[in-house]
């Protein structure tokens, strides 16, 4: 198709194209008229577009804590209105955490004339205590920059426990340590303390004592105060150190360190061999010594001291309807077997005799005192148990309150524990997650002497005790559940004892009783 125009009537302005057409031709350069005229605008030196949205937003309040920042405001990145986003926050400097702005605000939509939700409203963890700078930032959700908001000056509260340790004092094989601690963030309740000697810990204690200066100084109620005494094996120069325990946020908190001298023990007279038979009464060390009476505040609801003679065999015979004992399974390790035959009773003290017997199998034996002759332990209580034991290469013995139902999660509380021929130990298996110990402590005591042992056991407390001296004592993962007494003799592993290894542990007495 033949196409003309005049020559003339062509002109070009500013990137416009004008052009004067004949026939069906001007519709065609129309179109090119109009792509021209696009092309011109879209590759332009000069965007249409040149700006870039941000967030915006406002800091209504900021509030400290105990070692936490409370924030409140709004934040909105207008590229995006309808969605909501997120504001920084930090502290001295030190990005502290972020807080979603997704609580409703309607006063901001209207402002603004958007949807969506656009308020922040939370806390963050501090990581700086005393006056503190504390700066926002509104984050974008596209390319754009994010934008401060501004910042506020607090001050921050330490969660961290405090006190002091005021005194230390040092007697042959015990010390005895006083001071208090409190944690801000249970402020009511008392707190656990660590005492270690020479960098190794010996016992948590509680805070059970009242002190009214410390008290009345925080403005706080409760017992914050301790003063006991604890056994150790330590002796000379030694620097005895407190730790309150930390519950919530902040750490654990050094209460101080004493430097004291701690006496040696003096060690127990060897006696010489006897040239005629002795007509004299045993004593309590040859013994246990007799039953004493319920300790002041609890009253006795079992108590047995053996005065009843029982040849091995018979123990069930003179004491059934008192003790259940086990007889003919494997013991905890798989390579020994409890028997009953094993224990007999003879001046006054019950032997629960260990050695191997003419099949090769290693024996040991157990027992179970039965509180007004029946099944079933108790939800608190104390627990007294005398005894001593020889040092049998393989065999170990195990004091313990267990689940009535025998449900491991319901909680276990062993004491004393160990090896015959090493340390006394204590545990509180953690109820619900008995697996893991939330107490453990080597007592640093042998088996040898005799000594009382001694589990007192509250809603709120656990302790032990050696001859009447705290070692330990918890308030943490305290089981609520019905627990019985077991005292087991038996091989400490899957590898069987050697077949001479042959020993006794002999029980002077054993009491329980109930707070009342």
């Amino acid at each position: 198709m033949d196409m003309q125009t005049n020559a003339g009537a062509v002109r070009t302005r500013a990137g416009v194209v004008t052009a004067t057409v004949r026939g069906h031709a001007r519709r065609r350069l129309a179109v090119v008229a109009i792509v021209t005229t696009i092309v011109a605008v879209v590759f332009s030196a000069s965007p249409v577009l040149a700006a870039t949205a941000t967030p915006t937003g406002a800091i209504d309040t900021v509030r400290a804590g105990l070692g936490t920042v409370t924030v409140r405001g709004w934040a909105v990145d207008r590229a995006k209105s309808a969605v909501s986003t997120s504001v920084r926050v930090t502290i001295g400097g030190r990005v502290a955490g972020t807080v979603p702005a997704t609580t409703a605000r309607a006063d901001v939509n209207r402002h603004l004339g958007v949807r969506g939700k656009h308020g922040y409203s939370g806390s963050v963890t501090s990581a700086k205590y005393g006056k503190q700078s504390v700066c926002i930032t509104a984050l974008s959700l596209t390319r754009g920059k994010d934008v401060a908001l501004g910042c506020r000056t607090v001050s921050i509260r330490n969660p961290s426990p405090i006190g002091a340790l005021d005194r230390v004092a040092a007697t042959p094989g015990t010390l005895t340590v006083r001071g208090w601690a409190l944690d801000p963030d249970t402020s009511s309740a008392s707190t656990d303390v660590t005492v270690t000697v020479g960098g190794t810990a010996i016992a948590t204690v509680h805070t059970d004592a009242l002190r009214g200066d410390v008290n009345r100084g925080h403005h706080v109620t409760g017992r914050h105060g301790f003063d006991t005494s604890l056994a150790t094996t330590a002796s000379g120069t030694q620097s005895v150190c407190a730790v309150a325990e930390n519950v919530g946020t902040g750490t654990d908190t050094r209460l101080g360190c004493r430097t004291v001298t701690v006496p040696a023990v003096a060690p127990s007279p060897v006696p010489s061999p006897p040239t005629a038979p002795s007509t004299t009464a045993p004593t309590d060390d040859q013994d246990g010594g007799a039953m004493p009476a319920a300790a002041s505040g609890w009253t006795r609801v079992f108590g047995e001291d053996f005065t009843t003679p029982a040849a091995p065999g018979g123990f069930m015979a003179a004491y059934g309807d008192r003790f259940v004992t086990y007889d003919g399974f494997n013991d905890t390790s798989g390579a020994g077997k409890y028997r009953q035959s094993a224990l007999s009773v003879a001046d006054g003290t019950l032997d629960m005799h260990m050695h191997t017997d003419a099949s090769g199998q290693p024996t040991g034996a157990a027992f179970i005192p039965l509180v007004d002759g029946r099944w079933g332990g108790q939800t608190s209580g104390r627990y007294d148990l005398r005894l001593r034991a020889d040092p049998v290469e393989g065999y170990g013995l195990a004091g313990l309150l267990w689940s009535d139902t025998n449900t491991w999660e319901d909680g276990e509380v062993d004491f004393p524990e160990g090896a015959l021929d090493g340390t006394v130990t204590l545990s509180n298996h953690c109820p619900g997650n008995p697996a893991a110990n939330c107490l453990h402590r080597d007592t640093g005591t042998t088996f040898a002497a005799w000594h009382t042992y001694t589990i007192e056991w509250s809603p709120a407390k656990l302790s032990f005790l050696i001859d009447g001296v705290t070692v330990a004592s918890t308030t943490k993962q305290i089981p609520t559940k019905s627990l019985h007494l077991v005292l087991q003799a038996a091989t400490m592993s899957e590898q069987k004892p050697p077949k001479d290894a042959a020993g006794d542990v002999q029980v002077a007495w054993v009491s329980i009783s109930r707070a009342g």
